[in-house]
């Protein structure tokens, strides 16, 4: 047997840490029993120190561009350039052009009944509620008044009244509208010196055979607000409104829902755990079997205790943090409900060595080897979630990178308070163990075997078993098989379905299934964070998006283009080649092309032609003086172009803009590839220092980092997790399995998202980073237990099973309960409203379901069918070589007789 144990050990050596830190553990261990007290109160005093980290510097920094966007996104530069040289202040600013949406609240009005808001009593109604908006007094929270009046953003010294709208509401509530012939988008009215763009005001329109208005299903107006505002009335009537600080408050206010709900997570981990250390035996007497508690063996304090550390290990971590500066975003609120889980996890591991080891040993020496046992296991969770946390922190995304970072610190909290808290406290256990005491009462128990001299409370709240083998009873103690209730299961019932025909069929074709969901969910995928989402489907404001989304679809598609460094188009070369540069921008691909620009010089061209002064622009050639009064004289006339350009003392341009209007597209790779083709051509022409800017450049700047990002991680963590598995796992075999492990739950994940309305965008990101972590967890478990246990089955030939039963009795349970309570921890954020806690829900809940199927039908079953498969050919190689031997014996005898 020794002979057998150091071949075993020679063959299997590759794990040069293994050893090494098991007995380092188990020492270190072992002086934690043996002085349990400092490992208790110092953890203590860490924790509350921290906690005051936590209590001065705990701030919530919100953004939802910053927080949803690559760190070093293009479109952050571009914003900057603009905002600086045309929306730094409220004094240049015209209507309908503010290029960065400046602080304003947006109203959105429908009809009752849902028909056309331009019947003459609904637009009469548009004309009192627009009344009521600009000239109406409001309180503030503070108590004081203001009106519109006092916090608008004024142009030309007196607020944005939304005249234009004004303007069609009063024809259509007088019945007028045939008069003026209102013209869709585009009106030219007789009141107005330029076309009034109708596109951003009214919604579901219809024409009639003239191409006039005949109705719409909606207006939407703006109400701009100058930078000093602080509260804004945002309640007003039946009407849908949505303003600037609302997905800022829609984050707040789903922390707000999100927190309290802790306290309920908290309570189902703590009664989960509590009934999961339960120690139960049957007993048979007079005809009847019935379950006892064996009070001596149960440590429901332990259960509560592992909550509690788990606890402090997250209030550390989040302490340490903010004390170091880490940014605290909402999306970090999630994490303790997933750091409790793992926390858990480590709690029963450990529980479940210290029950595998010999009652008859004392303290000392069961702490010790318990935690040799168990140290492999808590390492590697803890380790490879660490990384997976740390390998997701490397996507410059700041609501994935700070999440990572609080949570890998939350992960090593654990770890080391599980190690130090966990074990004293354990070991202090142990001791009511030795001395048969109850684990709560730590009063003296009843012999378990003494149990019907006992009476009926004493039966159910003070019964605990004796080391000593009692016999000669009038009932029986199940004492022939000493394994836990768990192992019997999983080795005598779950292991046997296995060798079912029909099972092996089954799961072949959910695997083949599996594969197929997960290819076509991947290629349907939606790639993104629609905004859309952060806020409450209950939300008002969540009306207005949607609405708007559907009838004003051209609201965010003009692209404005900065021309930093400008030509002197009164120069004929300049200007033509400038024209040049111009149509490349209006790709019919995605713009609307020349009819959908908006450019100063184009504006210049026809206010002369309507003069009645034309001037030959094809052949003008001016100097940039010469030029100047000619654009002097437009621009005093033309206020919509007075502030696109820039000019010196000397009335010279020193930068100007212009914009045009992009195709209505979906939110996917055409946008980035229309982001990328419009920065190729600034990139193209750098003696212009050409700048374009859109919204949608943000959804491209993510769109272009979310796949590519998601596949870096996984690359990494598989080239990372390998080798570090390997470094205490001492089956090479393991490395493979572990790969393919990884590669199949995360691409299961990714597929499956898509099946259930899910988006790949930061959120999800960060649960496939948490998906390495368990991927890692769940395949190291299951594949050195393969190898390394092996189940004496009687009567049992096929080693293959032998060796499945060994491996399922050893992790079967432990997995369960590692599921089991991630869900529970989970669950409680399914009732939270919100877009981002309901993805975190729905991601985690995938991740733990198939790393469940892979470690208890996939993975098991895989690793059967090859050894079978490695049993059966090698013993028709051993037949065939018999029979070879027999034939050559035959031959050989037939030779010699002759």
């Amino acid at each position: 047997m020794l002979l057998e144990t150091k071949k075993k050990r020679k063959c299997c050596s590759f794990a040069p840490l293994e050893e090494i830190w098991t007995n380092a553990m188990g020492r270190y261990c072992r002086f934690v029993a043996i002085h349990p007290w400092p490992f208790i109160i110092l953890p203590t005093i860490i924790t509350t120190f921290l906690a005051t980290g936590f209590l001065q510097n705990f701030e919530i920094v919100r953004g939802v561009h910053w927080l949803y966007s690559p760190l070093n996104a293009p479109w952050k530069n571009e914003e900057a350039i603009l905002q600086k040289n045309w929306a730094g202040d409220d004094v240049h600013f015209y209507p309908g052009k503010d290029v960065l949406r400046r602080k304003g609240i947006y109203l959105l009005v429908e009809s009752l009944d849902e028909g056309s808001v331009l019947r003459p009593r609904e637009a009469a109604d548009m004309l009192i509620l627009m009344d009521f908006v600009t000239n109406s007094t409001f309180s503030s929270k503070n108590g004081s008044f203001f009106s519109y009046r006092d916090i608008c953003l004024r142009f030309q010294g007196d607020c944005f009244l939304n005249s234009h709208a004004k303007m069609i509401a009063s024809m259509f509530a007088k019945g007028d509208q045939k008069i003026f012939n209102v013209t869709f988008p585009l009106f030219m009215s007789k009141y107005s010196s330029e076309p009034v763009n109708l596109a951003n005001t009214l919604g579901g329109v219809t024409l009639d055979e003239n191409d006039h208005i005949k109705g719409a299903k909606a207006w939407m107006l703006l109400f701009n607000l100058n930078n000093t505002t602080k509260k804004i009335p945002i309640s007003l009537l039946r009407v849908s409104h949505f303003h600037s600080n609302t997905l800022d408050k829609e984050l707040a206010e789903s922390n707000t829902r999100l927190i309290p709900k802790f306290s309920v997570t908290f309570s189902l981990l703590i009664i989960f755990s509590v009934l999961c250390t339960f120690n139960t035996k049957w007993v048979h007497r007079e005809g009847v079997t019935f379950p006892v508690v064996d009070w001596v063996l149960s440590k429901p304090v332990m259960g509560i205790v592992g909550v509690v550390v788990t606890a402090m290990a997250v209030l550390s971590a989040m302490g340490a943090c903010l004390m170091l500066g880490i940014t605290f975003v909402d999306m970090c609120t999630v994490m303790p409900f997933l750091s409790l889980t793992v926390g858990i996890d480590d709690t029963f591991l450990m529980l479940a060595a210290w029950h595998e080891t010999s009652r008859s040993l004392s303290v000392e020496d069961r702490i010790e080897q318990s935690m040799r046992h168990a140290a492999v296991s808590i390492s590697i969770t803890s380790l490879t979630d660490a990384l997976a946390f740390l390998i997701g922190a490397i996507a410059p995304l700041p609501a994935v990178m700070y999440f990572c970072y609080y949570s890998a610190a939350a992960i090593s909290f654990i770890f080391l308070y599980s190690v130090t808290i966990f074990v004293a406290i354990l070991s202090l256990q142990g001791r009511l163990e030795s001395k048969f005491l109850h684990n709560i009462t730590m009063q003296k128990t009843r012999n378990l075997a003494l149990i019907e001299k006992t009476n009926c409370c004493e039966r159910f709240f003070n019964m605990g078993s004796r080391v000593e083998r009692q016999t000669n009873r009038s009932f029986s103690l199940e004492r022939l098989d000493t394994r836990l209730w768990y192992q019997r299961f999983f080795e005598d019932k779950f292991a046997r379905l296995f060798q079912l025909r029909w099972l092996q069929f089954v799961t072949i074709l959910a695997m083949i299934a599996y594969g197929i969901g997960a290819y076509f969910g991947v290629k349907q995928l939606t790639v993104g964070f629609d905004l859309t989402n952060i806020v409450s489907p209950s939300s008002p404001a969540r009306r207005f998006l949607e609405i708007r989304s559907e009838l004003f679809p051209d609201d965010v598609t003009h692209l404005d283009v900065a021309v930093m460094s400008p030509p002197n188009l009164g120069n004929k070369e300049n200007r033509e080649a400038f024209e040049r540069v111009i149509e490349e921008f209006e790709d019919p691909l995605c713009t609307l092309g020349r009819s959908g620009s908006d450019f100063w010089l184009f504006a210049l061209i026809d206010y002369n032609n309507r003069l009645g002064f034309p001037i030959d622009w094809i052949n003008l050639n001016m100097t940039a003086e010469e030029f100047t009064p000619t654009l002097e004289s437009f621009l005093m006339s033309s206020d919509r172009y007075s502030y696109d350009i820039l000019r010196d003392q000397n009335k010279t341009i020193t930068a100007f803009r212009f914009s045009v209007t992009l195709r209505k597209v979906p939110f996917d790779q055409h946008i980035v590839d229309c982001a990328q083709k419009m920065r190729k051509i600034c990139s193209k022409y750098p003696s212009y220092g050409l700048v374009s800017y859109s919204p949608l450049w943000n959804l491209a700047d993510q769109f272009e980092i979310m796949w590519p990002q998601t596949m870096q991680d996984l690359y990494i963590s598989i080239a990372v997790m390998v080798p570090v598995a390997l470094l205490f796992v001492r089956q090479p075999l393991c490395a493979l399995m572990i790969s393919l492990n990884i590669a199949s739950i995360a691409f299961g994940v990714l597929g499956f998202m898509s099946w259930w309305n899910i988006n790949l965008d930061c959120t999800s990101m960060i649960t496939i980073a948490m998906s390495v972590g368990f991927s890692v967890d769940f395949a190291a478990h299951v594949t050195f237990a393969y190898m390394t246990e092996k189940r004496e089955i009687p009567g049992e030939e096929n080693s293959a099973f032998c060796h499945l039963a060994g491996a399922l009795g050893a992790v079967g349970w432990p997995v369960s309960q590692a599921s089991i309570s991630v869900l529970l921890g989970v669950s409680i954020l399914a009732t939270v409203d919100s877009y981002v806690v309901q993805t975190c829900f729905k991601t985690v809940f995938l991740v733990i379901v198939f790393g469940s199927i892979h470690a208890l039908l996939f993975l098991p079953m895989v690793l059967y069918l090859l050894h079978s498969f490695y049993n059966y050919f090698k013993k028709l190689k051993q037949k065939r070589a018999v029979h070879i031997a027999g034939q050559d014996s035959t031959s050989n005898s037939t030779v010699s007789t002759q």
